[in-house]
């Protein structure tokens, strides 16, 4: 089953002046909520108690185990083979229990830069824990004639509520795509649930940018299920959505599989059985909540022919230029003559010779130490404001150039820009190629 997505942050850029975000702390549910809920409940009319089903909010290692196995028994069902990998920019693997029924499912997800798409396909292991099935999905609400499947491959932290009165976990999805002849740009907020091996997918708001190619101004239209409103109310609903129902956030643990990139890295299919069931498990453990997604990263996402140098310095040192960059899912391509073309030497003695390029001509160049983190990354600094000596600059800091992957061909940095406060604002992932 193949659905289209569209990752664009231009939509986000000149449509909204709030984002639905990820971000934030988790919100605890309080007694009084669980009151009025029970309230609810009471007032309703002829309503006939019925057995609810029992509700998991963790599965224990003995009783994950043995599913784990059938998820690596059946791998090669839901393994992407390493060929296709490489037609896409990023796949992911992650392990959920979506519904809480005690019963895992596997998430694999696929995105193309070219084709500006995600494809997604859900297995969840069976009543009888022998085997695994495909989930199917159903999509309702505002534009359901689309019939586009949530983005789970790049919305890895998602908010989630709990419908007490149909025993339902609910996901809060937030999508971009666009048409093709790129003229509409749109964000979608859906509210997913996995109940009785069906996807349900109910979307409730929408955005949409119109590009008038004439004059080069969007026109941006705002629509709730039954209205089109202002932008500044639009958002607040987005925001306040579900009014009344505590959110609780929600992370998977995601393994990411990048032979698109670099045809000599590992894929999944090199894997052997005992250390993706590793992978798996640490998986789950993630969106249980008991395992940090920064410390699967770390662990799993991290690693590559540099682990087998004594450290990474050593095959990081040498010539490398810019082949692409992504940033919230949208992928550049670059080549000689492109504009912000970057080249990076890497020396002996520890330190970095960066170029930026505006078309060929050279825009500015500077010399950093390189340095090690508690995680081993190697890190590289430009002080924007030190080079400039101005501090109106966009971001009025510093660059963070971070060294997480290496081998003896291709070197993966991921780019942060920090304000003068040391606050985040934003950052990208890059990668570059060796060059003599």
């Amino acid at each position: 089953m193949k659905k289209r997505y569209f990752a664009i942050l231009l939509s986000a850029v000149l449509c909204s002046s709030v984002f639905f975000s990820g971000c934030g702390k988790t919100e605890e549910v309080t007694e009084e909520t669980a009151e009025e809920e029970e309230e609810e409940e009471e007032e309703t009319p002829h309503h006939v108690e019925s057995e609810k089903p029992a509700i998991v909010e963790e599965i224990k290692d003995k009783d994950l185990d043995p599913q784990i196995d059938v998820l690596i028994e059946k791998r090669d069902t839901w393994q992407i083979p390493r060929d296709e990998v490489a037609v896409y920019d990023s796949v992911g693997y992650y392990v959920t229990d979506l519904d809480h029924n005690g019963r895992i499912e596997l998430v694999t997800a696929c995105w193309s830069s070219e084709f500006e798409f995600t494809e997604n396909s859900i297995y969840e292991i069976n009543e009888k824990g022998n085997d695994i099935e495909l989930i199917t999905m159903e999509v309702s609400g505002m534009d359901s004639d689309e019939d586009i499947a949530p983005d789970m491959a790049t919305n890895i932290a998602p908010y989630s509520y709990f419908d007490k009165r149909n025993q339902a976990f609910h996901y809060l999805i937030e999508d971009y795509y666009h048409n093709y002849d790129e003229t509409a740009w749109t964000t979608r907020y859906t509210d997913v649930t996995l109940l009785e091996g069906t996807l349900y997918v109910d979307v409730y708001a929408v955005s949409e940018m119109n590009y008038a190619w004439d004059d080069g101004e969007p026109e941006c239209t705002y629509r709730l299920p039954n209205e089109e409103i202002g932008e500044t109310e639009f958002y607040e609903y987005v925001q306040a959505y579900p009014e009344g129902k505590v959110r609780k956030q929600y992370n998977y643990g995601a393994y990411r599989d990048r032979s698109g990139y670099d045809e000599e890295s590992r894929s999944l299919e090199q894997i052997g059985d005992e250390e993706l069931k590793g992978i798996l498990t640490d998986s789950y453990h993630v969106f249980a909540g008991t395992m940090d997604d920064v410390e699967f990263y770390d662990k799993y996402n991290s690693f590559g022919k540099a682990e087998m140098y004594k450290n990474m310095f050593d095959a990081s040192i040498g010539n490398w230029e810019i082949v692409s960059t992504e940033i919230e899912g949208s992928v550049t391509d670059y080549y000689w003559g492109s504009p912000w073309f970057y080249k990076l030497q890497i020396t002996d003695n520890a330190q970095a010779y960066f170029e930026s390029y505006e078309g060929t001509a050279l825009e500015y160049s500077f010399w950093a130490s390189i340095t090690e983190n508690d995680s081993g990354h190697l890190l590289f600094e430009d002080n924007i404001v030190a080079r400039t000596g101005s501090t109106s600059d966009w971001g009025a800091a510093r660059d963070v150039y971070e060294i997480v992957y290496v081998d003896d061909e291709n070197l993966e940095l991921f780019y942060d820009v920090y304000d003068l406060s040391g606050e985040w604002l934003t950052g990208s992932y890059w990668i570059f190629q060796r060059v003599e």
